[in-house]
């Protein structure tokens, strides 16, 4: 049994001896191609090897090399381990191209004279021409992170991996005109460099020119407007600052020239105020909330509330739409209790109207429910007028000795006349 393994591990060190030598120096070279086995420039490639075990130097990894223009790299590797038992013999190759990574594992001293390294990539040959079809010539040209220049007649040629989104750019006018295009198979493609004209405004929510400082890319205007004619950008970032208020409008000026940035300064109008009980003695505040001016952004109806104190003890509830307007229900109140609110609304751009008032809830001494008259509520902030019930026996017996003083004094007046 002892015999078999060690012939086993006898035949075992052969084969592993067989892989590669101890110190061995391992000429490398690879040919990067694409889907159509033409070379491809400009890949990085690497090598991670084993420098030795011994002196504790382990594993590295080469400097990045590039391909050349006949997609080719080629290093020599070089190991310094002086035991065959030691030695390890898988170099780890990576190559990347145009955001694509390859990794195959090689075995020193047993590999192909030249390790082929196949990307999924066609050609992409870009024509860049003016509005009138003129080409760009000697242009600087983008297509993803490889740069270029377009020759005399605005050709430039790449090789790319397939891909749904490529990103093709050209400097024109002192702009970069892009855009994102499929490449599937070998592509020709013209990016065409347009000229627009834009047109921006900048008002209130009444129709009113605002004052405003208008970025459009790095230039900065000062005004209500900017009008630029013939810009190369299709999609120029612009932002739009009134005071403390900045906007950064989507421009798109393949689809229109001519852009509104609206501010909205004024706050929705609050009015129409109600309060009113209900059968089970609980409030409940209606109100109506506009937002007038022809350009005003609306209400928030989120930010809608009515915040409410009673006995000290300060609450807040949310509003709600009910018939057209807005309303909020309060918990049963206290009897005889005070009850002092804020209506709060804003607009969808934070402009925020508050409205006050108070109301004297009061219920019959019997308890039956009964409330004070329509009129015992306000919300202007006034001082609430307190009403007593019509049925208090001590009212009934106050009015009738008011009315019999009052006769008394007539019927002195009249006797004074008479006698007189």
């Amino acid at each position: 049994m002892l015999k078999n393994v060690l012939l086993l591990l006898l035949l075992a060190s052969a084969v592993y001896a067989a892989e590669c030598e101890a110190g061995f120096r391992d000429p490398v070279r690879v040919l990067v191609l694409d889907a159509k086995y033409r070379p491809i420039s400009n890949a990085s490639v690497t090598f991670t090897y084993q420098k030795d075990y011994t002196t504790g130097k382990g594993y590295i990894t080469t400097n990045v090399l590039y391909t050349d223009a006949n997609g080719k790299v080629s290093t020599t590797l070089t190991n310094t381990e002086q035991l065959d038992s030691r030695v390890r013999c898988d170099i780890r190759l990576n190559v990347t191209y145009d955001g694509v990574t390859h990794m195959e594992t090689i075995t020193a001293q047993h590999h192909l004279a030249d390790e082929q390294v196949h990307f999924d990539a066609y050609s992409l040959t870009v024509k860049a021409v003016d509005k009138f079809g003129a080409p760009l010539a000697f242009s600087p040209i983008r297509v993803n992170s490889m740069e270029s220049t377009t020759n005399d007649r605005g050709l430039a040629y790449f090789i790319v991996n397939k891909k749904n989104d490529v990103d093709v750019a050209v400097s024109y006018r002192g702009a970069v005109v892009s855009r994102k295009i499929s490449v599937q198979n070998d592509t020709v493609y013209t990016l065409q460099a347009l000229l627009y004209n834009f047109m921006l405004n900048v008002i209130d929510d009444k129709g009113d020119p605002l004052g405003a400082i208008i970025l459009v890319d790095t230039q900065e205007y000062n005004g209500s407007s900017v009008s630029i004619q013939d810009t190369p950008l299709a999609r120029p970032t612009v932002s739009v600052t009134y005071g403390l208020l900045t906007k950064a409008p989507e421009i798109d000026l393949s689809q229109r020239e001519s852009y509104t940035v609206v501010f909205d300064l004024t706050p929705p109008d609050i009015s129409g105020v109600g309060v009113q009980m209900t059968p089970d003695h609980d409030m409940v505040i209606s109100f109506s909330v506009e937002d007038p001016n022809v350009h005003a952004s609306g209400p928030s109806a989120d930010d809608i509330t009515v915040s409410y104190n009673v006995g000290g003890v300060t609450r807040t509830v949310p509003a709600f739409v009910q018939g057209g307007k807005y309303v909020a229900e309060i918990s049963r109140p206290p009897d005889n209790s005070l009850v002092r609110f804020t209506i709060a609304a804003k607009d969808k751009e934070g402009n925020m109207e508050t409205v006050d008032g108070e109301y004297l809830v009061q219920y019959s001494p019997q308890g039956n429910g009964t409330v004070a008259p329509p009129g015992d509520g306000n919300a202007t902030g006034s001082q609430p007028q307190q009403m007593l019930p019509t049925d208090n026996p001590l009212l009934l017996a106050g009015a009738a000795l008011a009315g019999l003083a009052i006769l008394w004094t007539v019927y002195n007046y009249v006797k004074g006349l008479s006698s007189g």
